[in-house]
This record gives structure tokens, C-alpha cells and sequence, in this order.
């Protein structure tokens, strides 16, 4: 059944299915020898101008203790309301858990002993006046010739309020 939510910051109603669109991963996307962010295009939710979203990325990803991991949820410039929290376990089997982040901020790196982690990460994000995207960005923490990899699998779930 469809429900509606009232968005007072541009006075326009949103219609929901009542359920999480998903996007998935269909392929493993490897990074060798790059330590710069790279946008994970089968994750990106396009954003209108005032639209509202609850997300959760469920990342799985493979490195070794040479090239390690980090992400960044790149988020549009102009803003209302962004609020993201962490959870998973990393490759070396230490727990995952942030504070909620309110701003983008810097890169966050996951150091590894081991080969496989998870990432769990769970927002809301209000866009502003731009129509723009909210992206997963990942690579390796050093730059290294072993392969950091991105799982097939691995995939977001979003609702538009």
C-alpha cells in the first residue's frame, strides 16, 4: 500500500511504496596500486532537490594487511540534515562502531590483519536546493599491489520520506 509523508522544507508531499528500494552489487570491483577514493557506481542513490532519504550500505569487502581499506559516504555540498552511524567487524575481527556523524569529513581507514570485513552503515540525509547524489567512495589505505576488493553482494537500501 502507498503512503504519503508531508516535506515542510519545500511543502510537497512524498509518496512511498512502503518498502526499501535496493541496488546490489552483481560483480566484484577490485582496486590494485590506488590509494585515491573511487566512486562505487552501483551504489549511488541520485537525489532530488529537498528529498529526504533513510539508507544502510551493507558493505563486504577483501584486503590484506599491505593495502588495507577506507570509505567516505560522499554527500552532496548543500545540506539540510545528515546524520551516519557505523557498525560491522573489520578484517582483523576488531568490532566496528561510530558515534553519529554529522559532516562528511575526511576518509575513515580500517588498518587489517586479516582478509575479509564487513561495514554497516546506516543514515538519514535531508538534500538541499542542488539535485546531486549520495555515493559510496572507497580505495586502498596505502597504495599497494595486492587487491583491495569490493564484493559482489554488497549493496544499499534506501526509502525516500
Amino acid at each position: 500500500t502507498m503512503a504519503f509523508n508531508a516535506n515542510a522544507t519545500n511543502g510537497s508531499v512524498v509518496y512511498v511504496p512502503g518498502t526499501r528500494s535496493t541496488q546490489i552489487l552483481t560483480a566484484d570491483t577490485s582496486i590494485t596500486s590506488d590509494d585515491t577514493l573511487s566512486e562505487e557506481t552501483g551504489l549511488t542513490i541520485k537525489l532530488g532537490k529537498y528529498e529526504r532519504i533513510a539508507f544502510r550500505y551493507n558493505i563486504f569487502y577483501s584486503t590484506t594487511a599491505n593495502a588495507d581499506f577506507k570509505y567516505l559516504v560522499d554527500i552532496p555540498a548543500a545540506i539540510t540534515l545528515y546524520r551516519l552511524a557505523a557498525t560491522g567487524v573489520d578484517a582483523a575481527g576488531t568490532e566496528i562502531s561510530t558515534a553519529p556523524i554529522t559532516a562528511e569529513g575526511s576518509a575513515i581507514a580500517s588498518a587489517v590483519s586479516g582478509t575479509e570485513g564487513y561495514l554497516g552503515l546506516e543514515g538519514v540525509l535531508e538534500n538541499g536546493s542542488a539535485i546531486d547524489s549520495l555515493k559510496f567512495t572507497w580505495a586502498q589505505n596505502t597504495s599497494h599491489g595486492d587487491a583491495t576488493i569490493v564484493r559482489r553482494g554488497s549493496s544499499v537500501e534506501f526509502i525516500r520520506f
